[in-house]
C-alpha cells in the first residue's frame, strides 16, 4: 500500500473545510462523505463526525497482504482505496509527516513494516528527548511513530496524533493567518536541521499541526 491522506472529522464539516482552505492555501473538491484537498504530496479529507483525526488513507498496490477497504492498525483506523481520486493540484504545500504516537514501537514496526510493507527508513532513539521514533517513508511522505523511552511496552493502542505540512514561505504564510484569526506559535528552529517550524493552534478542529519549511 502506498501513503495518500488523512482523514479530519468536524461537527460542521463545512466551517472546517474553510478553515483548511485557508490553512492550505488551496481549494478543495468534493469527494463522497465530504471535501478533498489535493496536495503537492497526500491530501486532507474533511469529513461529518467527531472533531480530530480519523485514519489514514492508502492506496492499494497489487500484491497487498490485506484488501480490506478499512481496518484497525493496532488502534489506528485505516481506509483502503483502489485509486486516488482524480484531483488537480494547484498547492505547494505537501504533508511532510503523519505521526502517530505509539506504547509498542517493536509492535508498530512488524505491522507497518511485515504487514503493510512499508519502507523503514529510520528506527532511531533520541534521549535528549526521551523518544524512540520510527520513520516509514511511502509517497513522499513520512509516517512518524513515536514512542518513549524507559518506558515498558504496553498493549494499550497505537493513536493518530497530528500532520505536519510544508510550506514554500512559512513567514508569509503565518502572516496571512494570523490576519485571519488563526493563532499560530512564533517561528522556531526544526527539529530536523535546516528546517524551520511554527504550530497552528486554532481552527485546525483539534488536531496538531505543524507548518514546516526548509531554509535555503
Amino acid at each position: 500500500m502506498e501513503l495518500d491522506s488523512v482523514q479530519i472529522g468536524a461537527p460542521e464539516a463545512a466551517a472546517a473545510t474553510t478553515n483548511f482552505k485557508r490553512l492550505l492555501d488551496c481549494e478543495p473538491e468534493p469527494v463522497a462523505g465530504g471535501w478533498r484537498f489535493a496536495l503537492a504530496h497526500g491530501a486532507v479529507e474533511i469529513t461529518t463526525g467527531d472533531a480530530g483525526l480519523h485514519a489514514v488513507g492508502f492506496c492499494a498496490a497489487e500484491h497487498d497482504a490485506i484488501t480490506a477497504e478499512m481496518f484497525d492498525a493496532n488502534g489506528v483506523r485505516v481506509v483502503r482505496r483502489l485509486s486516488r481520486p482524480a484531483a488537480r493540484v494547484t498547492t505547494r504545500t505537501a504533508i511532510d509527516h503523519i505521526v502517530i504516537q505509539s506504547p509498542h514501537l517493536d509492535r508498530a514496526r512488524t505491522f507497518w513494516r511485515d504487514r503493510i510493507g512499508l519502507r523503514l527508513a529510520l528506527d532511531r532513539e533520541f534521549p535528549r528527548r526521551g523518544l524512540r521514533m520510527l520513520f516509514f517513508r511511502s509517497a513522499g511522505m513520512t509516517l512518524e511513530i513515536v514512542g518513549a523511552l524507559d518506558v515498558a511496552a504496553a498493549d494499550a493502542p497505537d493513536r493518530l496524533y497530528g500532520v505536519a505540512f510544508t510550506v514554500d514561505d512559512l513567514a508569509g504564510r503565518r502572516a496571512a493567518l494570523l490576519e485571519q484569526g488563526f493563532d499560530l506559535s512564533e517561528i522556531r528552529p526544526g527539529q530536523k536541521s535546516g528546517t524551520v517550524v511554527a504550530s497552528v493552534r486554532s481552527h485546525t478542529g483539534g488536531v496538531p499541526v505543524l507548518l514546516i519549511q526548509t531554509e535555503r
